[in-house]
């Protein structure tokens, strides 16, 4: 029993290396046949799970995403998941001048060196040309001009002038995941501004959505933006009470609220100051993402790219951050069309195909996400 076992802890072991040195290799052995390395066909996502309301005391409304299962509970490696977690927080602001009644949202994205092996104390994701787990010498120069003959003579993932191509690691910009979250909720009609106008022209609430990555494993664009618009779907706003002359706004406390026993209705001694009830949003449609990673041929005859639906990190590195996300809502709209990288090209055939699949899934997660 314990040879076998060590004859199964070292296959695992040349595995781990083989997708480690040899990822393009590693992952057209199984495109080639139709699959990809954990089991999904080319056009099938990951299972999600959405946890609301976990973080009561700290927040108005929080969520976490997970995309895949965890690696522990199904005892393989190639399984991990994706994770992220967000947290709806509440600042009283000034309205703008051309929209008096209309609140406003912010989107922070963070990460952590727990977040995934490439990213720094500083929370951004590096690509370490020098780093033994996405890069090593390739057989065709040894730095002394000669070639190493014990070496495969291969291309690794970051050597851009040897593989002739801007095939490359593309690090994740959180930034660029921050701006294209605010915009796509803003212009999705997901929530109504004006409820979060409180008094007009004078104040108005600025939601924060602080996004936290617990795991990288790939497509990071989803399940974000699916966490914050579960958060937003789990926000309630507090009972304030609101001094109609100068537009200052006081957070009514439960204490306060049991004190007066009115469950937050409109009641004061001094006819200035104003109590407002708490209320969750009205939500609108859904703007559900889909990303898809683009990946070439490997087959000569045929050179039409793969399109790989929900990639996991490994299937980003090796495209290259050549992806399309499109974001679709149950009413059939595309509220944005996003694609990532100049090397590859889609089809008539392929966008419309990209835009079924979209449509298919806004239809899946709608009552997913707003419960």
């Amino acid at each position: 029993m314990t040879s076998v076992q060590n004859a199964q802890d070292g296959r695992e072991w040349i595995l781990d290396a083989y997708r480690a040195l040899e990822p393009r290799n590693y992952l057209g052995e199984f495109t080639s046949n139709n699959a990809r390395p954990d089991g999904r066909p080319f056009h099938t996502s990951r299972p999600i799970t959405i946890l609301t309301s976990f973080l009561q005391r700290n927040s108005y409304g929080s969520a976490m995403v997970t995309l895949g299962n965890d690696a522990a509970s199904n005892n393989t490696t190639i399984g991990s998941s994706t994770r992220v977690i967000a947290a709806c927080t509440l600042l009283v602001g000034h309205p703008g001048p051309s929209t008096p009644t209309h609140g406003d949202i912010d989107v922070s994205v963070s990460a952590s060196p727990l977040s995934g092996p490439r990213f720094d104390i500083g929370g951004r994701e590096s690509v370490d040309t020098s780093s033994p787990f996405y890069n090593y010498p390739s057989g065709k120069d040894a730095g002394d001009g000669k070639s190493s003959p014990n070496v495969n003579d291969s291309v690794p993932l970051t050597d851009v002038a040897a593989s002739g191509s801007d095939t490359q690691l593309q690090p994740t910009d959180t930034k660029e995941i921050e701006s294209w979250i605010r915009r796509t909720i803003r212009s999705s009609r997901f929530i109504d501004p004006t409820e979060l106008g409180i008094e007009p022209g004078k104040s108005a609430w600025r939601v924060r959505i602080s996004i936290h990555i617990i795991n990288h494993d790939g497509n990071l664009w989803d399940a974000s933006l699916l966490c914050a618009c579960a958060a937003l779907g789990d926000l309630r706003l507090p009972v304030v009470e609101v001094d109609r002359r100068s537009g200052g706004v006081r957070i009514v406390s439960n204490e306060d609220l049991l004190d007066n026993n009115d469950g937050g209705a409109k009641h004061n001694n001094n006819t200035k100051v104003e109590r407002r009830k708490g209320q969750s949003l009205t939500l609108g449609p859904l703007p559900v993402p889909l990303t898809i990673a683009i990946l070439p041929s490997n087959d000569e005859s045929n050179s039409k790219d793969i399109l790989l639906v929900d990639p996991t990190h490994l299937e980003e590195d090796v495209s290259s951050g050549n992806s399309v996300t499109v974001v679709c809502n149950t009413n059939k709209e595309i509220v944005e069309f996003h694609k990532k990288g100049s090397s590859t090209r889609l089809s008539v055939d392929q966008i419309k195909a990209v835009a079924s699949m979209g449509f298919g899934r806004a239809q899946e997660l709608e009552t997913l996400v707003k419960g």
